[in-house]
């Protein structure tokens, strides 16, 4: 829009719009009208003047190009089998083996380790196949009384998760003791800045008898060694390892008695364990074009490559983004799906490739005739190329 400028005698300004303006300039430019006229009195004087127009953003425009597909339910797939390693520190009184949730640091532990298999258990479509349960002791006292505790003390924790967590007595939880975990001291030694470590781990490379090993740690620096050793390392070692195997059923991506608030969750923790249909369920919740829908779209896309859904929506995000390179990478397997050409005509468009771009908006006319043709226009307004065919 030029616009011109006339002081008059007594100092009026007066605008007079000298093209229309509903007229389309070069929106990716900004065009400056550099010369006004100022007349004062029966003179003709002039100035200089520059009034810019208003600057388009044309990577917004880009956005509002893009198409998203809708992903296709898929029938369920095939059960998937996970194992999940789970570890409680429960602290028990010297000799004692009642599990007490108000003792120690139990209730922590309890409340974390009830969360998790929750988590497992209650998973849409999930169920828990199997649980391993097996008790370790530290090393202080005699080994065949660290065995009979670890031993007592795993049976008194199973008991407590049938009874406490509601977990089925019937095989699904099965039991073993290690006892004495001298192989457990000497792998948190290993990670340690102790000084003393390579005196023990050599006494430990050495034999296996536990009371043996007791005596000789504890004839080292006069009993500091060993008390150190107990003050720093036992209470890691006192503990039940769980080894729980979880059977994860397909399910539809859809809304439809889908519990969003676990599914989040899971992603939050455990991304990888999510199968395709759940990520397309929880890709649904975000608005196409923001961050968290482009992160979602890219973890499948990268987990099940096979899936043209995910690539296309993995790519239109990583335009919406300006990030062209990743949509050049997403669009390699789909490039021939029509689905794809509009997208593809924008990321043409953003390389400068005006008649590619083209080329791309009139392929996808049967796919989406409006959208295609209202591409093709912008286009036009973009590049300011009034030769642009409608």
């Amino acid at each position: 829009m030029k616009i011109h400028l006339i002081e008059g005698l007594a100092g009026l300004g007066i605008l007079f719009t000298l093209s229309s303006c509903g007229s389309m300039q070069d929106l990716s430019t900004v065009e400056k009208e550099n010369t006004l006229p100022v007349v004062k009195g029966t003179s003709s004087l002039y100035r200089q003047a520059e009034i810019p127009l208003l600057q388009v953003d044309a990577s917004a425009i880009y956005r509002q190009m893009l198409s998203y597909v809708t992903p296709v339910p898929e029938s369920p797939s095939a059960p998937v089998t996970q194992t999940e390693q789970l570890t409680a520190y429960i602290d028990f009184p010297a000799g004692g083996v009642t599990v007490n949730p108000r003792y120690g640091n139990n209730r922590a532990e309890l409340e974390k380790l009830r969360e998790r298999l929750g988590r497992l258990s209650g998973f849409p479509a999930g169920r828990v196949q199997s649980i391993g349960l097996k008790g370790f002791a530290s090393p202080d006292g005699n080994t065949k009384e660290n065995e009979r505790l670890s031993g007592s003390r795993v049976v008194q924790f199973k008991d407590y998760l049938v009874k406490q967590f509601g977990l089925p007595d019937n095989g699904l939880i099965q039991i073993s003791w290690e006892g004495e975990d001298w192989a457990g001291l000497g792998r948190l030694l290993s990670s340690s800045d102790k000084k003393y470590k390579g005196q023990v781990l050599s006494i430990l490379s050495e034999t296996s008898d536990g009371d043996m090993l007791r005596k000789r740690i504890k004839a080292l620096d006069k009993g500091s060694v060993y008390k150190d050793i107990e003050k720093t390392f036992f209470s890691k070692l006192r503990r039940m390892e769980l080894s729980v195997t979880c059977e994860s059923e397909g399910m539809q991506p859809s809304s439809s008695g889908m519990d969003f608030a676990l599914l989040s969750s899971q992603y939050n923790s455990s991304p990888d364990k999510l199968g395709l249909n759940e990520l397309l369920s929880l890709a649904s919740l975000y608005r196409p074009g923001t961050e968290q829908y482009r992160e979602v779209y890219e973890l499948a896309a990268y987990r099940f490559p096979s899936c043209p859904e995910a690539q296309l929506n993995a790519a239109a995000a990583s335009l919406s983004m300006g990030d062209s390179e990743s949509a050049r990478f997403f669009f390699q397997s789909v490039e021939n799906d029509p689905r794809s050409w509009n997208n593809l005509g924008v990321l043409s468009l953003m390389d400068g490739d005006v008649p590619g771009a083209l080329s791309y908006f009139r392929k996808f006319i049967p796919q989406n005739p409006r959208l295609a043709r209202q591409n093709m226009e912008l286009a036009k307004q973009l590049t300011g190329d009034n030769s642009v065919d409608r």
